[in-house]
């Protein structure tokens, strides 16, 4: 019986743990750091889902795919969290728009934990992207070590952000 409750708890920790290592939401210090970078950086703003015009693709990620997608309840195209580097801590993506262009106006960044001050240089930053129709997505169902997806939805190709040093490289 102790051992059960034992396991029902290890479980349940499992779970939270795993939940909380990947998602689509910034932590009130991830925020911060991406807030500080802005600050210094006022032609960027962040990408909000209308920049994606993907209204029923964010409702179709929040309700899942059947087997192949559980839901994503939380799914924002334009933020991602997780350990994309594999050191153990929790790292963030964000799309930005940079307000001083019309096209080509979308840039990634990605920043890597642990966050100890709210000042912190990016790990990867590349602008002058089209990321209209684009999500980035992070963790199961697919396959382990996990990597940051940037894909166009309805599509089955996209771009792996693979570890690299300190920072990360494109693998198509």
């Amino acid at each position: 019986m102790l051992v059960t409750r034992w396991l029902a708890l290890l479980m349940a920790c499992l779970v939270l743990v795993v939940a909380a290592w990947s998602g689509h939401t910034l932590t009130a210090k991830e925020q911060k750091v991406l807030e500080s970078w802005l600050a210094n950086h006022p032609e960027y703003r962040i990408a909000t889902d209308e920049d994606c015009d993907c209204v029923d693709d964010i409702k179709q990620m929040r309700a899942g795919y059947g087997r192949f997608q559980k839901p994503v309840p939380d799914y924002r195209p334009y933020t991602a969290t997780g350990d994309f580097n594999g050191d153990g801590v929790e790292d963030f993506a964000v799309v930005l728009i940079d307000r001083s262009k019309r096209e080509k106006n979308f840039a990634l960044i990605v920043f890597n934990g642990p966050f100890k001050s709210d000042t912190q240089s990016p790990a990867f930053f590349q602008s002058d992207m089209d990321l209209k129709y684009y999500g980035l997505v992070y963790g199961p169902p697919r396959p382990k070590p996990y990597r940051l997806l940037l894909s166009q939805f309805e599509s089955d190709s996209g771009v792996l952000l693979v570890p690299r040093g300190r920072g990360y490289r494109w693998a198509h």
